[in-house]
C-alpha cells in the first residue's frame, strides 16, 4: 500500500503548497514520486465515488467512513438539506441531466487545494458526476485553463 507519510511530500495542513517534496521540484525522481502519488489518489476516489456519503451497502462494509462517522455524516447532511431547501439533491439533479447527455461533460473548478476538494465531492456524493479527470484546482491558473482549453477542444 502507498504510504503518503513517507513520500517526501508534506501533508496539506503543514504546508499550503501539496506537490513540494524533497530533491529537486520539476526532477525525474521528484515527478515520479508526484505521478505515483496522483495515481494513488486517483485510484481511492475512483473506489469510492459511488458509495462515501451515501446509504450504499458496499459503503458501509468498505469501511472508508466507520459506522458512527457515517451516520453521523448522513444526519449532518440530512440537515444540511432541510436548511438549504433540498440544494445538494437539486444540485445533483442537474449534473446528472448534464453528466447523461451525449457531447456534455460537467467540469468542477474551485480554489480549494486539489485534495480537499476532492474529499468534498465524495463527501456530498457527487463523485457520480465529475470524473476525477475533470476536477481542477485553479491554484494554478495557467495550467488549469491550458487543460480545459485541450480537453474541449477533443
Amino acid at each position: 500500500t502507498y504510504n503518503f507519510g513517507t513520500d517526501g511530500f508534506p501533508a496539506a495542513a503543514t504546508s499550503a503548497n501539496l506537490c513540494l517534496a524533497t530533491g529537486v521540484r520539476g526532477g525525474v525522481d521528484w515527478m515520479r514520486k508526484l505521478a505515483f502519488r496522483y495515481r494513488r489518489v486517483k485510484e481511492i476516489y475512483n473506489t469510492y465515488k459511488n458509495n462515501v456519503g451515501g446509504k450504499h451497502a458496499l459503503m458501509y462494509s468498505a469501511g472508508l467512513l466507520g459506522p458512527a462517522k457515517r451516520e453521523a455524516w448522513l444526519q449532518l447532511r440530512a440537515e444540511i438539506e432541510a436548511l438549504t431547501d433540498s440544494w445538494l439533491t437539486l444540485a445533483l439533479k442537474a449534473l446528472t441531466l448534464i453528466h447523461s447527455r451525449t457531447n456534455c461533460v460537467n467540469i468542477l473548478v474551485t480554489t480549494t487545494q486539489l485534495i480537499p476538494a476532492l474529499a468534498k465531492v465524495l463527501l456530498y456524493g457527487l463523485g457520480v458526476v465529475f470524473p476525477i479527470e475533470n476536477i481542477y484546482s485553479a491554484t494554478k491558473i495557467g495550467e488549469l485553463f491550458y487543460h480545459v482549453v485541450l480537453y474541449l477542444k477533443q
